[in-house]
């Protein structure tokens, strides 16, 4: 007797998830990143914390170096249109 062809296979088994009610199509690759994307946000939220609780010397120094890169790049695009505009 062979099998019953209401029966699914192993390998027809992802197909099935598919197309059960309720689902979307292509669900699952849709949540994966977004399920990596998650997990880095909550990590680096967990090492921010855990830098500034454990080193805060150094946590206030890398903050002050970002602070004047950012203000850095700011001055140059503002040097940048000063001079174009002049």
């Amino acid at each position: 007797m062979g099998k019953r062809e209401t029966e699914p296979t192993r390998r027809d088994a992802p197909l099935i998830l598919w197309v059960l009610p309720g689902h979307r199509l292509g669900a699952v690759r849709r949540d994966g990143p977004q399920m990596v994307k998650k997990v880095l946000t909550w990590g680096g939220i967990a090492f921010l914390v855990f830098f500034i609780a454990y080193r805060p010397d150094s946590a206030a120094d890398v903050f002050q170096s970002l602070g004047s890169t950012v203000g850095d790049i700011a001055r140059g695009f503002g040097d940048f249109f000063t001079g174009l505009l002049a």
